[in-house]
């Protein structure tokens, strides 16, 4: 799983939807939705280009897809 919530904020600040992020990770939105809805995780590739994307920090990163239930960065 990762942090939906603190990833959806990145996404909305980037003005991206589902969509976008799915078309910039070179995947169809059938397959961003499988991974959104939890039956599958980001691969280390994904989490690398949507770090680079939103500029997230190491922190970032561990909180969004690592141990989302741990979150300390809450705020964008």
């Amino acid at each position: 799983m990762f942090n939906k919530e603190l990833l959806k904020k990145y996404m909305d600040r980037h003005g991206d939807q589902n969509k976008d992020l799915a078309a910039y990770l070179g995947m169809s939105a059938p397959n961003f939705s499988t991974i959104w809805n939890g039956r599958q995780q980001f691969n280390v590739k994904h989490i690398r280009l949507i770090a680079i994307r939103y500029s997230l920090d190491p922190q970032l990163v561990w909180d969004i897809f690592l141990f989302p239930e741990n979150s300390k960065s809450q705020e964008p």
